[in-house]
């Protein structure tokens, strides 16, 4: 099982040019940061609308994960 999925995960990476998918994201978000800025804007206005009355608890959710992300990047 794991075989596969490692060949799987090997041509997938091939056709992306050979950069992890982090890599690439991240060289898209410098050449237009702006769209990235509106997107993540848009989905955490949709989050805060689903969430109701618990936004608090979501918002806290991704604080910690943006400080986890910062201090092992």
């Amino acid at each position: 099982m794991i075989t596969w999925l490692e060949r799987l995960y090997e041509k997938l990476w091939r056709k992306v040019g050979g950069k992890p998918w982090t890599e690439i994201i991240r060289d898209e978000q410098k050449q237009s940061p702006l769209v990235f800025l509106l997107i993540f804007l848009g989905l955490g206005i949709l989050v805060g609308k689903l969430a109701g009355k618990y936004w608090w608890q979501i918002l806290l959710g991704f604080l910690l994960g943006i400080l986890c992300g910062h201090f092992w990047w």
